[in-house]
């Protein structure tokens, strides 16, 4: 087993670019104490430093399991993270701020809620082109001082499969939130073939967080291979949510959450640098208009329009502060 940590404050091919890209028994207490525990664990690495919003971040590749996981805190009331991030319709405005996430639905089918994104490479691709990977949506948990939510597929590209991310939070104080996001997914044969490939060329050099050793002039030496693909992503997912939440009172708040998200992960230039922003900001709003037409379809097909009622476990979790469906 590989387990490599790191942490890093921050101010606020074609499937092989998928796979690149992204329960239990325990009850809500035990679920909860669980997490203040994480957090007083690593309260130091979080608290003692120069920047504004901290960041653990922690990446493990067992067998042909591989997981992401980021514990941080955010400068937000809990009531407004929870709000946010229980209501189904949030998740296609946070996603698609990822390079390969070409667009993202949202339905109610099957009596299960289903949050599709439509994957690609970073480059812009008609989302009626690329892989669709089918999450089912579930509040797993919502109460006034824990939430957990669970996106869960069973298959995705090259023969992955058991996709699992999960966000879950407890307040810290009335204006910020300990948050814990998380995803796995397991590889096949063809899978890790594949990106044996993309490491011998298109990924070669591309690093990660975790300094693994010093070289011989002192300098630090980055984690490469599988576990940086791990940690890169789990930075840009978590930017996604963070750029989200910062941007929800502003004028164009698609057009705030791009610059944002962005600027986050320019200053982690030589990880996560792919494109220009010029560039980045063009392809998203071709991508944006690929994704209102899919929703269109999608509400045009149904009756329902209450999909974050439907998909929340309890009512009273209605918010003012979450987003309007963007096909109306």
């Amino acid at each position: 087993m590989l387990i490599s940590h790191s942490f890093i404050l921050v101010k606020p091919c074609k499937l092989l670019s998928i796979i690149i890209f992204l329960s239990g028994s325990h009850t809500a207490f035990a679920q909860a104490q669980d997490l203040k525990e994480t957090y007083e664990e690593i309260e130091d690495n979080l608290l003692e430093n120069v920047y504004d919003i901290p960041i653990y971040l922690e990446s493990t590749v067992q067998k042909n399991t591989m997981r992401g996981d980021i514990y941080s805190i955010i400068y937000h009331p809990f009531n407004t993270v929870s709000a946010n991030l229980t209501a189904i319709t949030n998740w296609c405005e946070i996603m698609p701020q990822h390079l390969n996430v070409k667009a993202c639905t949202y339905q109610y089918i099957s009596e299960q809620c289903r949050l599709t994104f439509y994957s690609g490479r970073k480059f812009y691709e008609k989302a009626d082109d690329v892989y669709r990977l089918n999450y089912q949506f579930r509040v797993a948990e919502l109460k006034n001082d824990y939430f957990n939510v669970s996106l869960k597929a069973n298959k995705g590209p090259i023969g992955t499969k058991d996709y699992n991310i999960i966000a879950e939070a407890i307040p810290l104080t009335n204006s910020s939130t300990f948050f814990h996001l998380s995803y796995e997914y397991k590889s096949g044969f063809w899978a890790r073939l594949a990106m044996s490939s993309y490491f011998a060329t298109l990924g070669h050099g591309k690093i990660g967080f975790t300094i693994e050793e010093k070289d011989s002039d002192d300098k630090p030496v980055y984690v490469k291979g599988i576990r940086g693909v791990i940690e890169r992503n789990s930075l840009r997912y978590y930017f996604a949510i963070q750029s989200f939440l910062n941007t929800q009172s502003v004028q164009d708040p698609f057009k705030a959450r791009l610059n944002t998200w962005f600027d986050f992960t320019e200053k982690y230039h030589k990880q996560l640098y792919e494109m220009e922003k010029k560039d980045y900001l063009k392809y998203k709003y071709k991508e944006r208009k690929d994704q209102i037409r899919l929703q269109k379809a999608i509400f045009n097909a149904t009756e329902i329009t209450s999909y974050n009622e439907i998909c929340r476990t309890k009512e009273e979790t209605k918010k003012d502060s979450e987003t309007e469906p963007f096909w109306e």
